[in-house]
């Protein structure tokens, strides 16, 4: 790849369209509310208007008196386009020692290994820094679609899993409730703060598997004695600490 996410990066160009806009980040069951979105894939702004076709001077017409002609020649020279900048001249330059400076959007920096590597075969072909800007951006059109495409198929896996729950016959429909919260007091009691982040950015908090298995914990948090499935139960309290480990319990 040439590019790769980051800090967006210096140099003459013009960035790409903006990418869509991407999908809302589904809402975590174990932890409503803490879901984070993902981060808005990488946008630009507008291309630059085209370069004016060539400009001549103005020549005198001899059908046209002196005065007319002076006159038609100030008409004229007030369609000559502006000098190119320095910059301006450089991008349609090919850079002699093959390192081309590029340009990229908010949230995306280039991959300075890769691109040193490829900048003497983009001189070796002829192409200015603004041919090869060009390259670039629709490179980043094509990974921003995708990447865009990507969240979407992820957040519509990470929701069937919570819909898949909900209708689970174990911990569905009318135990859903007391479910979430035991599998919410397991997470709380015996999670860590990474662990939640885990859960959190991978979906894995939607799962039915990991739903079930944490409303069991949570269960066996105030009951040492649980049904063998669902969520409730009596019982003798037991220490936390020893939920996971039960061998490790005092007996009596």
């Amino acid at each position: 790849m040439v590019l790769r996410e980051g800090e967006g990066g210096n140099g003459g160009g013009n960035p790409p369209a903006d990418p869509p806009a991407p999908p809302p980040s589904p809402e975590s069951v174990l932890f409503p509310g803490e879901g984070e979105k993902p981060a808005d894939p990488p946008a630009g702004d507008k291309p630059a208007d085209p370069p004016a076709a060539d400009w001549k001077e103005y020549v005198n017409d001899p059908a046209k008196s002196e005065a007319e002609n002076a006159a038609a020649k100030v008409e004229h020279d007030k369609t000559k386009p502006a000098e190119k900048s320095d910059a301006e001249k450089a991008l349609d330059t090919v850079p002699e020692d093959g390192k081309y400076a590029l340009t990229m959007p908010e949230g995306v920096q280039v991959d300075q290994e890769l691109l040193d590597a490829l900048g003497p075969k983009f001189a070796a072909k002829k192409l200015t820094t603004r041919e090869a800007q060009e390259l670039t951006d629709e490179y980043v059109k094509i990974e921003t679609a995708r990447a865009t495409k990507r969240l979407e198929d992820w957040g519509k896996t990470v929701s069937g899993w919570a819909d898949t729950a909900k209708k689970d016959p174990d911990i569905g429909g009318d135990k859903w409730d007391g479910t979430t919260k035991a599998a919410q007091k397991a997470v709380n009691s015996l999670g860590t703060p990474g662990l939640r982040e885990y859960l959190n950015a991978s979906g894995g908090g939607n799962h039915p598997e990991l739903i079930r298995i944490f409303a069991k914990v949570g269960a066996m948090i105030s009951e040492d004695n649980p049904p063998a499935d669902g969520a409730g139960g009596k019982g003798k309290p037991v220490d936390a600490a020893h939920m996971l480990f039960p061998n490790d319990a005092p007996k009596g």
